[in-house]
């Protein structure tokens, strides 16, 4: 095994992909300071797992990553591979190259794989586990770390030996076993504190548990009776009940006849109050008129008195406004004449100050044309210097190409011969590749099909069983979910059937006689009619108390009924005899039906069996059923009449007299007519989920069924699959290594061709540019002496127009001066005579101002004059106005008089009908009071059965007892309430909870004994470990004892070494102490050592430790940076000793290079930029 290669991209200084080939024996890899090449060995160790950025030379992991420079973009990732040769299998891995890759981003996230497949840092860890080449092991050593080893702490020694004795993964796997010991123990104490907890609460749990079964066997009978003592009171209240509702209908009927003798009282009275509102309107609008007349008048008198007043005072503000504006010509003539004498001064300072500006644009148009031309000059007299500058450069320059290319010429020549020979080789071994990777080629094609189709057959009975597997989970809980439906279902039409069949919700009257099963009695009315759905509330609503009316075959069967209920005192009932009933078939108006809001007639409604068809002609046979109130009020005003009631879907009634009824209503009935059709209706819908759920219960057998036998399939296609796999992957790495290998020798093979021509091509190219730099030099210097004669010449002239330019610049600052006097001058005037220009507008607007003021002034007194005629005429047309309307007004106070007296009289006799109506209304009050008690009475009663015992009123009839006695029932109650009571506090759920806590015990005592034998296991192991480990340690230390005396002497050329125990009877822990003698000295500890003595200590134990256990290959980063040149080379000459070793050393020291076989040079063209350079010695030169 041995470092074939590493890939750097990104990685500290080196910006660039870079790729460094090792080659067996000593590499050496040199350069200056802060070029880089330690950066190599630390791109190594980071890549196979270093955490530390210390180790690495850095404050932050982050900083591996190449940061950027002036010129030059940072990179977001820092990538390395390292390419293991592991032909002989040394790695635990069945590949013979292992590529160890570790990516790291900004973001701090890393990424490991190991031959491009993602991995662990731990199972990078394992794989180089006692190989010698982690980044604890004794085969990398870092810059300045060799010393280390030596002057650390005794203990902190151990882990080279460790690393060397094999005995890591023994001491991990040790770790690991005692991590789980000690979490066992943990586990142990916290079962052994839940088992004592327990054991502290069964005793009494049992206790609590007995004594909460003893109080449920009282509370189910303490139970049984306080439902029996409730259904009792409920019976008798339903008894008085029924005696109130039979006087409430009798009442309501004479309200209802009351009610309609009011309405027409009421109509006339709203007439003439109406009448009576309108004319007390009238009269006051009458009078509010009247007032506004009179007001008008006093305005209009008022007003031409104004008017005179007005224009006295109008021709006095005339007259004075004239005398104003004579004031203000007077002004405009004087400002007229000082205008003029200002003017003509200004004239002549503008002559003036003309033309001092012309004499000064002259001088500075001189002083334009001296100052260019000096900086032309100056401009020219620059460029020729820098032109000379240049040209030296240049030849300096040159001189130095020609020097580079002739060196290249050479260099390019021996190049040339060596890879013409590497070219005759290769091929040689292409040609023998190629043959062989065909059939590689063609087996695996053969191999791929082979797969693919396992592949496609193991994928499509994957996906048809998982889709069989999440079917029957869905079909397993859609038939949970059916189950409980059916059984909700089930339940609620039970019950409702129950109350139907005890007939729930009826009188006690009806229940006697269909219980009784008298002859002659053919139903209730609401069991014998079959209502459309959105129908019930209007149907019931229409029926009223009639839904529970008795149809029976005749009068005899009637009056036998009556007797029973009056023999058993049962209440009171009304029975439809069916032969007696009388033809009452209704004419219907047809065009009704085509009326807005028509749902249809009554009787038509309903199914029934045809034999009743005269009954419920008369319950129904003048009932018209409407969508809404809005359309019912319509309908029945264009009925006509006839009897008919409309009511509405939601239970509005309209009655044949006019009367309304709406509102909410308390439904006592339990929705007899509603309850039929849900029975119906929950039937169809049972017999629907039964089928569904057989259905479902074949298809999850067969699905069941289906599963187990594609489980077993699954199971036998996927080792198919895997045997395919493994042939295939082994087949797909043989042929991708010929393949990698033929396209390494093409690859070669080109280059070599591209190399030649390039070879050719640079010597040709050299050639050339020899000649035409040596053309380019000797111009260059004729160019020099010409321009140095041209720019002597410039220099005086470029003196001689700077002198002038001084004289110009001094009188252009006098003409300055007078021009800016002048202008001041002329400034002053210019004020002057725009003050004088303001004020001449200031009193021209202010003398418009007064005209227009003549002109408003006069314009209203016209206007005042033509005012004064209206005015008079309007004063006599609204006298008259007046007088008419007084006469209106008394004749409304007369008619009004009249209507009073007629109301007065239609009002008292309403009062007496509201007296009558009030009484009438107090005794239904007082009756539905006293039912509203016994209704609360009986929800008190049928609530504290669901809330005490939750077992609703049909539910509780099932513990009804025939012979019950109240009295020994109630004494029997408080005998177990006392007993209760002595019971003390119930913890009722003891029971379930003592029979949890027993189980817990039993598991808990049960997981107990496993945790200790597993403890015992651990113990045992961790023995067994020690043993190994104690063995290796001391076989692999008495190795490296020898080792080291022996490597220390030839180092030193002499003197004496130790390595110690610290604690013979302990060495898995103790530490490992140092003593050396170099030649000439007396033996002491290492740390009294100078320097490079502690240096070649260091590197005596660490050759000590590579023949105990030679590792594949070694990394040493200046390690002999401290010696003197004499041991630099004894150094270099003991590495010759380990052949079977790769060693890459990072130096500086020439002594040391001398050894190596291949050298790599590590510098920085770019600032940095890390570039490498090798050369195989005695062969060739590659920049890379």
């Amino acid at each position: 095994m041995y470092f074939k290669r590493i890939d750097m991209h990104g990685f500290k200084s080196f910006a660039d992909p870079v790729s460094i080939e090792f080659h067996e024996g000593i590499t050496c890899i040199v350069g200056p300071n802060g070029s880089g090449k330690s950066n190599i060995s630390d791109a190594i160790r980071w890549v196979l797992g270093e955490q530390s950025p210390k180790m690495l030379r850095g404050g932050k992991m982050e900083e591996v990553i190449f940061a950027g420079t002036a010129s030059r973009k940072s990179r977001g990732m820092a990538e390395v591979t390292l390419v293991i040769d592991n032909s002989k299998g040394i790695l635990p891995i069945d590949y013979a190259e292992v590529a160890i890759t570790r990516r790291m981003y900004r973001s701090g996230e890393s990424e490991y794989s190991i031959n491009n497949n993602h991995c662990r840092l731990r199972d990078i860890r394992e794989l180089i586990m006692d190989t010698g080449i982690g980044v604890d092991g004794y085969s990398l050593i870092g810059q300045g770390k060799i010393a280390d080893i030596v002057s650390n702490k005794p203990e902190s020694r151990r882990e080279i030996f460790e690393e060397a004795a094999g005995i890591v993964k023994y001491r991990t796997k040790k770790m690991e076993s005692e991590r789980k010991l000690e979490a066992s123990a943990g586990n142990l104490e916290r079962v052994n504190d839940i088992i004592s907890e327990i054991e502290s609460r069964i005793g009494k749990l049992k206790n609590d548990s007995e004594k909460a079964k003893e109080y449920l066997i009282l509370r189910d009978r303490y139970k049984e009776l306080e439902i029996n003592v409730t259904l009792k009171n409920i019976e008798n209240i339903e008894l008085k009940n029924e005696y109130i509702k039979d006087d409430l209908a009798e009442l309501a009927s004479q309200i209802e006849e009351m009610k309609e003798d009011k309405a027409s009282i009421d109509t006339e009275l709203t007439e003439y109050r109406n009448r009576n509102e309108e004319l007390g309107r009238l009269g006051n609008e009458t009078r509010d008129k009247l007032l506004i007349s009179v007001e008008k008048i006093n305005e209009l008198v008022n007003q031409n008195q104004l008017n005179r007043e007005k224009l006295a005072t109008i021709d006095k503000d005339i007259d004075r406004l004239k005398d104003e504006i004579s004031v203000i010509d007077s002004k405009l003539e004087k400002e007229a004449e000082s205008e003029t004498t200002l003017q003509a001064d200004k004239d002549k300072l503008y002559e003036e100050l003309s033309i001092l500006k012309n004499d000064l644009d002259q001088r500075l148009m001189k002083q334009a044309e001296l100052s260019a031309a000096i900086n032309t000059d100056a401009a020219a007299i620059d460029q020729q210097k820098n032109r000379i500058y240049e040209l030296h450069s240049s030849i300096s320059s040159k001189n130095s190409e020609i020097n580079s290319l002739l060196s290249l010429q050479g260099t390019l020549e021996k190049r040339r011969e060596q890879v013409l020979a590497d070219r005759e080789s290769a091929e040689a071994m292409r040609n023998g590749l190629a043959e062989r990777h065909l059939r590689a080629v063609q087996e695996l094609a053969v191999r791929k099909d082979e797969f693919q189709k396992a592949t496609e057959q193991r994928h499509d009975h994957i996906r048809s069983h998982n889709e069989r597997i999440l079917r029957e989970k869905s079909l397993a809980k859609e038939l949970e979910e059916l189950r409980i439906s059916i059984g909700q279902i089930s339940t609620r039409k039970k019950m409702i059937e129950e109350m139907e069949s005890s007939y729930e919700g009826y009188n006690n009257a009806v229940k006697f006689i269909m219980k009784s099963k008298l002859s002659g009695i053919n139903g209730v009315v609401a069991e014998l009619i079959e209502v459309p759905q959105g129908f019930e509330t209007a149907i019931e609503t229409a029926l009223g108390a009639a839904l529970q009316n008795i149809v029976c075959e005749d009068d005899h069967s009637a009056q036998a009924a009556i007797g029973a209920l009056k023999a058993n005192k049962a209440g009171r009932l009304t029975f439809l005899p069916i032969k007696s009933m009388r033809d009452s078939s209704p004419s219907y108006d047809q065009r009704l039906k085509n009326s807005e809001g028509f749902k249809g007639f009554g009787v038509q409604c309903i199914k029934f069996d045809e034999k009743y068809r005269k009954v419920m002609e008369y319950l129904l046979g003048r009932v018209i059923i409407v969508d809404t109130l809005d359309h019912a009020v319509r309908l029945s005003k264009n009925a006509g009449g006839g009897g008919l009631r409309f009511v509405t879907l939601e239970g509005e009634v309209i009655n044949s007299g006019g009367a309304i009824t709406g509102g909410t209503f308390r439904n006592n009935t339990a929705n007899l007519l509603e309850r039929k059709a849900e029975i119906k209706q929950l039937g169809e819908k049972l017999n629907s989920m039964e089928l569904s759920k057989n259905r479902g219960s074949n298809e999850l057998d067969e699905l069941r069924a289906a599963i187990a036998s594609g489980q077993d399939t699954l199971q036998r296609l996927d080792l198919e699959h895997r045997e395919k796999e493994l042939e295939l992957l082994s087949k797909e790495n043989s042929a991708a290594a010929m393949s990698g290998q033929l396209s390494e020798l093409e690859l070669a093979e080109e280059k070599s061709r591209r190399e030649l021509n390039n070879i050719d091509s640079e010597k040709s190219a050299s050639e050339s540019m020899i000649n035409e730099i040596r053309t380019t030099v000797q111009q260059a210097s004729e160019d020099i002496v010409e321009i140095e004669k041209i720019t002597d010449t410039g220099l005086q002239n470029f003196e001689l127009k700077k002198s002038s330019l001084d004289e110009v610049n001094e009188e252009i600052t006098r003409a300055k001066i007078a021009v800016g006097t002048a202008e001041s001058r002329k400034n002053h005037v210019d004020q002057l005579l725009s003050r004088i220009e303001d004020y001449k507008k200031e009193i021209k607007e202010e003398r418009y101002s007064k005209e227009e003021t003549i002109l408003t002034l006069e314009a209203e007194k016209s206007s005042l004059l033509e005012g004064d005629n209206g005015l008079e005429s309007g004063i006599r047309a609204r006298e008259q106005e007046k007088l008419d309307m007084e006469r209106y007004l008394r004749e409304i106070q007369e008619e009004k008089a009249s209507v009073t007296k007629h109301l007065d009289e239609i009002t008292k006799k309403k009062d007496e009908m509201d007296q009558i109506l009030a009484g009438y209304q107090n005794q239904k009050y007082d009756l539905e009071i006293k039912q509203a008690k016994y209704d609360t009475q009986l929800d008190t009663y049928k609530d504290k059965l669901w809330e005490e015992f939750e077992v609703s009123y049909l539910q509780a009839i099932e513990f009804r007892k025939k012979d019950f006695n109240l009295a020994a029932a109630v004494k029997e109650t408080r005998e177990i309430k006392s007993r209760i009571k002595d019971l003390g506090e119930v913890n009722v759920g003891a029971i379930k909870e003592f029979e949890s806590v027993s189980e817990r015990y039993d598991f808990l005592s049960e997981q107990r004994s496993d945790i200790l034998g597993a403890m015992n296991s651990l113990k045992q192991i961790i023995d067994d470990m020690d043993k190994t480990i104690k063995q290796s340690f001391k076989e692999s230390f008495d190795k490296i004892v020898l080792n080291f005396e022996k490597a220390f002497q030839e180092l030193f050329g002499g003197g004496a070494a130790e390595l110690r125990l610290e604690d013979e009877n302990n060495p898995l822990e103790c530490g490992i102490e140092i003593v050396a003698q170099p030649p000439g000295k007396k033996l002491q500890n290492i740390n009294l050592m100078s320097g490079g003595e502690k240096t070649m200590t260091a590197i005596a134990l660490m050759f000590a430790v590579l023949r105990a256990k030679p590792t594949p290959f070694c990394i040493l980063d200046e390690v002999e940076a401290a010696l003197d040149d004499a041991n630099i080379d004894r150094f270099a000459s003991y590495l010759k000793n380990f052949d079977e070793i790769q060693f890459a050393l990072v130096t500086h020291q020439k002594a040391t290079m001398e050894y190596a076989d291949v050298l790599y040079g590590v510098t920085m063209p770019e600032q940095g930029i890390s570039r490498i350079i090798s050369l195989r010695l005695g062969d060739e030169f590659l920049i890379g």
